[in-house]
């Protein structure tokens, strides 16, 4: 197995016919040493959209158990709407 990978976001998911890449990045201080930091690609995971289907079931799952345990808050989020 490879080394573990780390990231601080997502960046964005692209799907092209039935692959998508999800691509990560992690946050690097922003150079003129002031704002707020900026996002730096790191990797990208590329896999069949039946993976992202079963990934996307399973975090909500997680999430839950995270909220329940007190390990995370759940924050009320907006989702953009489509164009």
């Amino acid at each position: 197995m490879a080394d573990n990978l780390y990231a601080d976001g997502v960046t964005d998911v692209t799907v092209v016919g039935p692959i998508s890449r999800i691509r990560f990045h992690t946050l690097v201080p922003n150079p003129e040493g002031k704002g707020d930091p900026m996002p730096v690609p790191a990797f990208s995971v590329v896999m069949p959209l039946e993976a992202v289907a079963t990934l996307s079931d399973a975090l909500p799952r997680l999430t839950d158990k995270l909220v329940e345990s007190g390990r995370l808050k759940k924050v009320a989020r907006t989702r953009p709407t489509p164009n």
